[in-house]
């Protein structure tokens, strides 16, 4: 991995980190994105909506503002969310692992 790889991550993570009112909606891929840039746009929102689900488990347990099935669904869709997440790295792992696999 190179160093340029490295510092458009924390750049990222830098940006993932600034507060957010609500989780951004997924956008559909633009015709020139490429796939590092597409999986890099979905861990991010990933990550905005778990952060906008701990914030409402915080809001109702705190001063029980928050309706309680508001909070269930920011969770449920911080859940489904990171299961696509971990599907997604699950078939990369696995195309990797079949790639070293073969025989040149």
């Amino acid at each position: 991995m190179s160093i340029d790889a490295i510092a458009a991550l924390s750049a990222a993570q830098a940006t993932a980190a600034a507060p957010q009112t609500a989780a951004p909606a997924a956008a559909p891929p633009a015709a020139g994105q490429d796939f590092g840039s597409m999986l890099l746009a979905n861990v991010m929102h990933a990550d905005a909506s778990v952060q906008a689900a701990e914030s409402a488990v915080q809001a109702f347990a705190l001063d029980g503002q928050a309706p309680p099935h508001q909070v269930m669904l920011a969770l449920e869709e911080a859940r489904m969310s990171l299961h696509f997440a971990l599907q997604v790295r699950n078939r990369l792992v696995e195309g990797y692992q079949e790639l070293m696999r073969m025989q040149l």
